[in-house]
């Protein structure tokens, strides 16, 4: 049995019982959406350098600053996506992953720190039951993609999959000089580009699945999904509706997983804070059968 641990705020344990569903939040509004951006970086730059290898020395610009371009990039990267509607973009909810009984049974300090100080709740899943969930899940909502990933800290550029996207965006950068400058010279390998939506939904999963690995303690499992704007006929399963994407009172968008089913998410342990309040039976009312609830006795300060 593999545990994963998902830690939340009063609010939120309340919430997650009440609807017995998860929200996937929009990957770029999360409360820290600059980590996309670490994989991102390591893409541009390297396509940059590829891109090099084929430019024409007298268009080379040896002031060009890298930095100040791809910062400038971002942003613009940034404003296009957070104008669109949000389909096509990747939704996410995090769990932790224990490597050992201990962080099953008291949880994990640093995640414990950095998300409740302590005052929060834990809530613990097998990941069994959270892939059955999204394939039910999948029968009702259509998604580009739906499931759970295990995060890698760091970039290894030995893949294929990494070696086809910095091919991609170096294509992407030749095609920009290209048409500014009108130089037959230059050529982008036409036959092997990817259409723009497909690299962008390819770049959109890279990205949102590697992380920098200051973070490599949170041991982060990803739940993640890519909604469709169009229902889809299967034919034995029915019809798959487009997923709604939502706003919270802040303006963030998500998409809700599970709210279908009944009787939906139920988590098979509830850990306490060790400064948290205890009394949960209001939002353990809500469950027809009750997680078990156990304790996060962790030598802390009072």
């Amino acid at each position: 049995m593999t545990l994963l641990s998902h830690y939340t705020s009063r609010a939120g344990l309340e919430g997650m019982a009440r609807s017995r569903s998860f929200w996937a939040t929009n990957f770029l509004e999360l409360n820290d959406a600059n980590e996309f951006f670490y994989a991102w970086g390591i893409l541009q730059r390297d396509a940059y350098v590829e891109s090099m290898k084929v430019m024409p020395d007298d268009l080379k610009r040896p002031d060009f600053d890298l930095e100040a371009g791809l910062q400038t990039a971002k942003q613009q990267f940034r404003d296009l996506l957070s104008g669109a509607e949000g389909y096509g973009h990747v939704y996410v909810t995090s769990f932790a992953r224990g490597t050992t009984d201990y962080h099953d049974r008291q949880g994990i300090m640093t995640l414990w720190e950095r998300y409740t100080q302590h005052q929060g709740y834990c809530l613990q899943f097998e990941r069994e039951d959270l892939e059955n969930t999204l394939r039910l899940d999948s029968w009702r909502s259509n998604y580009a993609t739906l499931g759970l990933q295990d995060i890698k800290y760091g970039v290894n550029k030995n893949t294929h999959t990494y070696r086809d996207l910095v091919f991609q965006f170096a294509q992407q950068m030749i095609l920009q000089v290209a048409r500014a400058h009108r130089d037959a010279r230059i050529e982008p390998a036409w036959d092997r580009m990817w259409a723009d939506s497909y690299l962008q939904r390819e770049m959109l999963d890279f990205c949102s699945t590697h992380k920098d690995p200051c973070w490599e303690d949170e041991r982060e499992v990803r739940l993640f999904c890519c909604p469709v704007p169009q229902a889809d006929a299967r034919v034995f399963t029915g019809i798959a509706s487009a997923p709604k994407i939502k706003k919270t009172p802040a303006g963030k968008r998500y998409v809700e997983i599970g709210h279908q089913w009944r009787p939906g998410i139920r988590p098979r342990r509830i850990l306490i804070g060790t400064h948290a309040n205890r009394d949960i039976s209001a939002a353990l009312g809500h469950y027809e059968s009750v997680p078990e609830v156990g304790y996060a006795a962790l030598p802390l300060a009072s």
